[in-house]
């Protein structure tokens, strides 16, 4: 057992690599590096609460913040999990958020304990044109 310790670790980053290399060809993955991160703005998680309420909400803001992306600019947010092994476990979250006057979505993917891991648009948008607000 203790021969295979990193195992799952490692396995995990890899099967991530290879995912977003998959998804850089849809054009969908940002980076592999976690998004930046900084101090929700005042009634920011509040905001989000009124668009859909989950555990997530405060990282994800404080994602929107550290991106500077304002979160009054969304008029829907819809949340998936992403669920792996025999139980069905939750392993991720992700979070769609749809702006009131831009084409695409924004996607803020976390880990099971909502520690943030990605943003990126689909569907036509830009983090350049969510980030004008």
């Amino acid at each position: 057992m203790h021969r295979h310790a990193g195992r799952r670790s490692r396995n995990r980053r890899t099967a991530g690599i290879i995912l977003c290399a998959g998804l850089l060809g849809l054009g969908a993955c940002a980076g592999l590096a976690p998004p930046r991160t900084a101090e929700p703005a005042p009634g920011a998680v509040e905001t989000l609460n009124g668009l859909v309420q989950r555990t997530c909400n405060r990282q994800v803001a404080s994602v929107l913040a550290g991106e500077g992306i304002p979160v009054g600019q969304f008029r829907a947010a819809v949340y998936s999990e992403l669920r792996t092994g025999p139980g069905g476990r939750v392993s991720q979250y992700e979070i769609w958020l749809y702006a009131q006057d831009k084409p695409g979505v924004l996607i803020v993917n976390t880990d099971e304990t909502c520690r943030p891991m990605q943003i990126y648009t689909r569907e036509g948008g830009s983090l350049q044109a969510f980030k004008a607000g």
